[in-house]
């Protein structure tokens, strides 16, 4: 029972970072007109500058959290972006924002890729999917808060003021994570013993690399998520330029379908792929081939639908959206050695984070800006809709990583495997 205790608490955190993080979606429209940004701008503050940093420090944290206190390194990370998403509300001008958002992206590279590995030790493998989806629950939720507090706190107080209500919240949380989670022993859910200690730089790279499969499916997954981060990001500012809706309404009614839809689509990405991938270990991948691809036409139909239908594609396209992330999560801590998963965790979120949250936002608002003259307030929806480009890449490249993963998950198995296993290994048949 404490491992779902702990479970819990990890939602909770993630929670808290999507909450600081998404806060700042709902606030676009307001930091532009107060500070007169440009959509360009926009989309760097709200994407780039964020995920660059967040990528970038996630590989050092990740070793950090591959041979020290992940309890700990969560706690310290936690109280970094609280603080931070509170001081993002004392910003005067763009810089001060820019800088503001990178002490947020710093200390919440600490979470998921230590967090990743702690439900890693406390869940045997057939059961991390469902236990990755629960955890992933605190991307619809955080979203959901940050959406329906920001636009409410934005309507009534400002939006710094709405900074600050989200972020101070966290310190005391970061507390209750220190004091009440315990460090488990790393590997205690796998069969094979626990491994030696740390590798080399230069060796944790060649070791990562070597999988193919794992590169392509990281690969993929930023594709997705670049379609994926440019719709969820850009929606509340299209509702508001197209259909002039105010900041509150846009936050409560994106906050309720991202939780929902959301919460909806994460487990049962999770809970399917658990159950499917019993039988074949490929259907870790082709769920979220084929919710990412689903994902596509629904994004399309919101986008050039008016009425009930388009509230009705925006919920679909939310659940497809979420369902994708978790199976790859749990792969990945099937396929990479015990003192690797914190560290391959980061760089799936590298790849996540810089094609996806960095280049998607970022790449909608400067197309935003270059079609404004030609389409007017439109331009939004023509940005958008050019973006989905990258999921369908994404899809194919997740499609090929299926075709790798049996022989790939054979090699990993006969690497962990005591040395006699690994001779007896030498002479049977091998897969196809």
């Amino acid at each position: 029972m404490y491992s779902w205790y702990v479970l819990a608490m990890l939602v909770a955190v993630y929670s808290f970072n999507w909450m600081d993080r998404y806060v700042l979606v709902i606030l676009l429209q307001p930091i532009k007109q107060d500070l007169r940004l440009s959509d360009g701008e926009l989309g760097l503050l709200s994407g780039f500058a964020f995920a660059l940093v967040y990528s970038l420090a996630g590989v050092p944290i990740a070793r950090w959290a591959d041979r020290g206190s992940r309890r700990s390194l969560i706690s310290l990370g936690m109280v970094v972006w609280s603080a931070m998403t509170a001081v993002s509300g004392l910003a005067r001008n763009f810089a001060q924002l820019i800088a503001a958002r990178v002490g947020v992206a710093l200390g919440e590279s600490a979470c998921s890729p230590a967090a990743s590995s702690l439900i890693a030790d406390y869940f045997p493998s057939h059961r991390r999917a469902t236990a990755f989806a629960i955890y992933g629950l605190g991307i619809s939720i955080g979203m959901a808060m940050g959406l329906s507090i920001g636009g409410w706190a934005s309507e009534h107080y400002g939006w710094r003021s709405a900074l600050m209500l989200v972020g101070l919240p966290g310190v005391l949380m970061a507390v209750i994570v220190r004091v009440t989670v315990r460090e488990p022993v790393r590997g205690q859910q796998d069969a094979s013993a626990e491994e030696p200690g740390l590798q080399s730089l230069p060796d944790t790279v060649r070791t990562l690399l070597a999988c193919k499969c794992f590169l392509a499916y990281g690969a993929g997954l930023g594709l997705c998520s670049l379609s994926g981060n440019a719709f969820e990001t850009w929606t509340p500012v299209y509702l508001m330029r197209l259909y002039h809706m105010g900041s509150s309404a846009v936050g409560a009614w994106t906050g309720t379908v991202e939780g929902v839809g959301g919460i909806l689509g994460t487990l049962a990405g999770g809970v399917l792929a658990d159950r499917l991938g019993r039988h074949d270990e490929r259907w870790y991948l082709w769920i979220p081939a084929l919710s990412a691809g689903a994902m596509v036409p629904s994004m399309y139909l919101f986008l050039h639908t008016n009425g009930t239908g388009m509230f009705v594609f925006y919920f679909v396209t939310v659940v497809f959206a979420g369902a994708y992330m978790a199976p790859l999560i749990a792969i990945t801590q099937r396929l990479m050695p015990v003192r690797l998963r914190a560290q391959a965790t980061a760089l799936v979120y590298l790849l996540l984070n810089l094609i996806g949250p960095g280049a998607g936002p970022l790449l909608a608002g400067l197309l935003n800006d270059a079609l404004a003259g030609r389409y007017g307030g439109e331009a939004v929806r023509v940005s958008l809709t050019l973006t989905l480009s990258g999921a369908v890449a994404g899809v194919a490249l997740i499609v090929y990583a299926a075709r790798l993963l049996p022989r790939e998950l054979a090699t990993a198995a006969a690497a962990s495997a005591p040395p006699v296993a690994q001779s007896c290994a030498l002479i049977s048949p091998t897969l196809p």
